[in-house]
């Protein structure tokens, strides 16, 4: 089985290191290693993250049994970690939802990658309501964008579980 990974995030230079992109900024650190693999293909839509699932049916109408591996940004989740996810609803991220509507399902492995900014005394900082788009749109700073090159070799690893044994085996190690 062929393995479709989906990085989403927002096209232009103006996104590429903001934290709506942290799936595209991790992907970069281990798109060499993901490009070696002959069951696993790399699809990144030149749409904006709303309008993620439009690109991604449109893709997978000409590419037949594939399955689909989405990364993104989850910013309920500290800066840091990462979770793998399979046929859940969109958890208020507009990037999944349409995706889940484009499709007409939920059943995709999703590997969300956290983006809460964690305090000083360790609680996590998730922004609520307005503070949002705000949040997700910054940019992340060196210190994070480290913690994020870090982050990417657990999604490495997660994806070759994924593809070998499956999405079940990838939870298991790595939530």
């Amino acid at each position: 089985m062929v393995h479709t990974l989906v990085p989403l995030g927002n096209p232009g230079k103006e996104y590429e290191h903001t934290r709506h992109n942290a799936a595209r900024i991790v992907l970069s650190y281990i798109r060499q290693d993901i490009e070696t693999l002959s069951s696993c293909e790399i699809f990144v839509p030149e749409t904006f993250m709303n309008e993620s699932g439009r690109a991604i049916a449109e893709y997978l109408r000409y590419h037949n049994n594939r399955e689909l591996i989405v990364i993104y940004d989850d910013k309920d989740l500290p800066l840091g970690v990462v979770r793998i996810s399979h046929d859940r609803g969109d958890g208020g991220h507009n990037g999944v939802k349409s995706i889940i509507e484009s499709l007409g399902t939920r059943e995709f492995v999703r590997v969300r990658v956290g983006i809460a900014r964690v305090a000083d005394d360790g609680t996590v900082v998730v922004p609520h309501g307005e503070q949002v788009q705000g949040y997700v749109m910054g940019k992340f700073s060196d210190a994070e964008e480290v913690i994020l090159q870090h982050v990417s070799v657990n999604v490495l690893g997660a994806l070759h579980l994924i593809i070998e044994q499956g999405y079940q085996k990838a939870m298991e190690k790595y939530n």
